[in-house]
């Protein structure tokens, strides 16, 4: 009877375990890396907080990557805290170009399938989640490197 319950114990814990990520995303890797400065970049949209920017091209501070297929990056400043989140620019299930929503504080959407992401929780959209990058602030904070690897 034992040996019963350790085989069931240890059979729960397998599936329990087991289990796939909940969200959907279709992007596939592309090395990023590059340097923000928050005084300066971006016509100085970040100095704000709830501010959203999305880098142009992959010409962003002297060719640094710019994401998937040249959408961008969509780097953000945080309403409640003087902290800043970077986000891939593309849309996980469609694989488009994400637009910022000019009436919303800290959101994107895609065109093709209209989901909005909110960037304040996490670019989370129903079960979809937008790629996020780390933030490396600089010792002075006068500049923060967003990386993926």
């Amino acid at each position: 009877m034992r040996m019963k319950n350790i085989y069931f114990l240890t059979f729960l814990f397998l599936f329990l375990s087991c289990s796939e990520d909940k969200y959907e995303n279709n992007i596939p890797f592309q090395e990023v890396s590059f340097q923000v400065f928050p005084l300066t970049d971006f016509n100085k949209i970040l100095t704000s907080p709830g501010k959203v920017a999305i880098t142009n091209s992959c010409h962003h501070n002297n060719g640094q990557s710019c994401g998937y297929k040249d959408h961008g990056i969509i780097v953000c400043r945080m309403m409640t805290s003087d902290t800043y989140a970077a986000y891939a620019g593309t849309c996980p299930i469609d694989l488009t170009k994400l637009h910022i929503l000019n009436d919303a504080v800290l959101k994107v959407k895609c065109s093709k399938c209209n989901r909005i992401f909110e960037l304040d929780n996490n670019g989370l959209c129903g079960n979809a989640r937008l790629t996020r990058y780390r933030i490396i602030m600089s010792i002075t904070n006068q500049f923060f490197i967003v990386r993926n690897y």
